[in-house]
């Protein structure tokens, strides 16, 4: 190969080369708002996800072993029975019935208890099914009974004042946010950063980046 078309061929290499297309660069034109959201949305979904499997594998567990208890009283009764023990026998179906009497009335007692939880929850605005269902699963651990038998927040609070604590808190505001008067008749929503803050969203925290995309503010930022 002659050198005219050595040259020649170089120079084709290098025309191909610099006709690559240019890689893409990100536009402008993203809203960060919808970034937010989605973020949000999909830290909402995992935790629910989480939530509803553990509750899943609690509930088969739980299943399981009423079973097991189940075939075991059963076949001692039976074998009471063929032994001729009509007394024991006796005895132990009285306290069979005394056991799943005991279990109608602890689920009685939370119904009770899940009753008041869900109208104190009922008074707040919730992004979506999501988060009320995870803020109910962090709340109602902590709930226990008074001397008087009433559902009280394990701190002494009653229900719908530790549920309204809870939901003012800054790391809980991207579940819901709870509508307070703030004069003349106007309601402001607690628990969110100030509508008209000047910082970048450099400076803002994670709490208050997800409750102003949660309102639709982060239009107001600074970038």
């Amino acid at each position: 190969m002659s050198e005219q078309e050595n040259v020649v061929e170089n120079e084709v290499e290098e025309t191909t080369e610099t006709a690559e297309e240019p890689v893409e660069q990100p536009t402008d034109t993203q809203n960060p708002e919808d970034d937010i959201e989605k973020i949000v949305e999909e830290r909402l979904a995992k935790m629910k996800s989480n939530m509803d499997r553990m509750a899943k594998e609690r509930d088969e567990a739980l299943k399981l072993k009423a079973e097991i208890e189940q075939a075991k009283k059963e076949a001692d009764m039976e074998r009471l029975r063929e032994e001729g023990k009509l007394q024991e026998l006796a005895e132990m179906k009285a306290a069979d019935l005394e056991a799943k009497l005991k279990v109608m009335e602890e689920e009685n007692i939370k119904l009770k208890r899940d009753n008041v939880l869900n109208d104190a929850l009922g008074a707040l605005e919730f992004r979506n099914d999501r988060s009320r269902a995870m803020a109910r699963q962090d709340i109602v651990g902590d709930l226990v009974q008074d001397e008087q038998g009433q559902w009280v927040h394990k701190s002494g609070q009653s229900i719908a004042d530790y549920v309204l604590a809870y939901s003012k808190d800054d790391d809980n505001s991207f579940l819901f946010r709870v509508k307070s008067n703030s004069g003349a008749g106007t309601a402001t929503a607690a628990g969110t950063p100030d509508t008209t803050t000047t910082k970048s969203i450099g400076e803002l925290t994670t709490s208050e980046i997800l409750a102003m995309a949660a309102k639709g503010q982060l239009g107001t930022l600074n970038y």
